[in-house]
């Protein structure tokens, strides 16, 4: 598993704009922040969460205020669970469970490992399933597609084909930003995913950023050298940017390998 990821990814990961994921993590962390583990991301997505089921945003940064107090031991935010029940916003550390607001410890006899579950992955297995649903229902032309890859992601974050799937949707839609940030939250996931990697080119070159979107095209031929819609792009960026002699390279391999293709 990746060990750090930048604000960028971040955003790609949480299907958010980058501003919106720097505004994220200032209320987390109460100031900015540039590199982030995995567990970051998992309180990060748990603040928006929380944001998402209507708990304001002036309460949650209370409560990580207390909380950072709280951990006067050097212990991260991350190290820690933090949960919406009922009313009350809860802090789970171990098998330890307090008010994150008040700071009253709370009992929890029958279940007192509970919190120690917060922080791990989600089921594979489900957001697997959300995912074949959701291919599924593109197959049935169901708009119900784009929400069930939604919700596979809200399982399983690292999803890399739900990405994929979801940012196609999207960017069939013409929202590229959005789509975007989910072709690098694939890549972030599973870098040397090809697919992936010439979509991402494709969304950069419909947004006119032309010298990203051709590098992206060449990582694709790196990891697929016989992608021939990458050849036939890069060439027709080539000759767009006046480098004839590029151009027509990548044109002569683009119909080198479209005459091998079978028929």
């Amino acid at each position: 598993m990746r060990q750090a990821y930048s604000i960028r990814e971040v955003a790609g990961l949480l299907g958010t704009t980058g501003e919106s994921a720097r505004a994220l993590v200032e209320l987390v962390w109460g100031a900015p922040r540039d590199v982030f583990t995995f567990q970051d991301l998992v309180l990060l997505r748990t603040a928006r969460g929380l944001m998402e089921r209507r708990v304001s945003r002036s309460r949650i940064a209370r409560a990580l205020e207390k909380l950072r107090k709280q951990l006067a031991d050097g212990r991260p935010l991350s190290s820690v669970a933090l949960q919406q029940e009922g009313e009350e916003l809860v802090v789970g550390v171990g098998e330890e469970r307090w008010n994150a607001e008040t700071g009253q410890s709370l009992l929890d006899f029958h279940q007192p490992s509970r919190a120690a579950t917060w922080l791990k992955a989600p089921a594979q297995r489900d957001a697997d399933a959300l995912f074949a649903r959701a291919v599924a229902q593109e197959g049935e032309e169901s708009p119900d597609a784009l929400a069930t890859y939604t919700e596979a992601l809200a399982v399983n974050p690292l999803h890399a084909d739900a990405h994929v799937n979801l940012g196609r949707l999207l960017h069939q839609r013409g929202c590229h930003k959005e789509a975007e940030a989910h072709y690098t939250a694939a890549l972030v996931a599973r870098p040397a995913d090809v697919t992936a990697t010439f979509n991402l080119a494709v969304v950069l070159d419909d947004q006119g950023r032309i010298d990203e979107a051709m590098g992206r095209y060449r990582e694709t031929l790196e990891l697929d050298p016989h992608c021939v819609d990458a050849y036939f792009n890069l060439a027709r960026l080539y000759e767009r940017k006046g480098e004839k002699i590029a151009a027509i390279r990548h044109l002569k391999d683009y119909r080198r390998l479209s005459n091998q293709a079978p028929a």
